[in-house]
């Protein structure tokens, strides 16, 4: 199911939003806020977007107020699934994109509750830190000219993990750290799968109709 903040970031990332982005010279920096100069925005404006800093490191902007950025991490583009980048200069020159940023990070639970349009979060999505199963990049594919594209995520259990788990839910979402971001799909899966000890593996495809 395409949820309600999935259908408003879908139209974000299409047509743009109503801004076409923002450019400025923060005043401070920290690994997860950039603050620029003044007050210039209102509230959560840039949700959801790409900011850039010193030309080497984004991150995907989770909130903001009128003068500070909240993002999950500083990316490196070349190795955004790897840990994070350094945080950019407390006076980096900065670029706020007008778009939105992707959603190619899938997350999974063992909540099997329907999945509702108002749910903005994964409900229990599993965030054991070191573990196998937490939210990650998913492989992108699409043929040309096709009406569908997928995302697939293969999960291995492993030792951090809390074992046995039954999975019967995934969401979409664009940033990679654990319960942040917009979730765009969130979908039952056809059906449920049982990780019982480390090594077990399980892999989802979810397939979009645009």
């Amino acid at each position: 199911m395409k949820v309600n903040t999935g259908q408003d970031k879908q139209a974000l990332a299409l047509a743009g939003a109503t801004s076409p982005g923002y450019t400025g010279t923060a005043t401070a920096t920290s690994a997860t806020t950039l603050t620029a100069t003044g007050t210039p925005w209102s509230v959560n404006q840039w949700a959801g977007h790409l900011v850039i800093a010193a030309g080497s490191t984004y991150g995907v902007v989770i909130s903001n107020t009128s003068s500070i950025l909240t993002i999950d991490k500083w990316y490196a583009p070349a190795t955004p699934t790897g840990t994070a980048a350094s945080t950019p200069s407390g006076t980096a020159v900065f670029m706020i994109h007008g778009g939105n940023a992707p959603v190619a990070c899938m997350a999974i639970t063992a909540n099997a509750t329907a999945a509702g349009p108002t749910d903005t979060s994964l409900t229990a999505e599993i965030t054991t830190a070191g573990g196998g199963l937490i939210r990650q990049f998913a492989t992108y594919a699409h043929t040309t000219g096709a009406s569908t594209y997928t995302l697939t995520g293969t999960y291995t259990a492993n030792g951090s993990d809390s074992l046995p788990v039954v999975i019967a839910k995934m969401g979409t979402f664009d940033t990679i750290t654990p319960a942040t971001g917009v979730m765009l799909h969130e979908t039952v899966l056809s059906s449920t799968a049982t990780l019982t000890a480390s090594g077990d593996q399980l892999t989802i495809t979810q397939t979009v109709t645009m």
